[in-house]
């Protein structure tokens, strides 16, 4: 049996957003992202 590390973190996404004078522009939000390994051990 093994350990494993659990990370989290944060990814970041582009939204298309656009103002009230029509212009569309990118804009990059943040979520958090789901826990992943953080190394992962395989057996042989």
């Amino acid at each position: 049996m093994s350990d494993t590390n659990m990370t989290t973190g944060l990814v970041q996404t582009w939204v298309p957003t656009t103002d009230d004078g029509g212009r569309t522009r990118l804009e990059a939000h943040w979520i958090s992202a789901p826990a992943v390994p953080a190394h992962a051990t395989h057996a042989a």
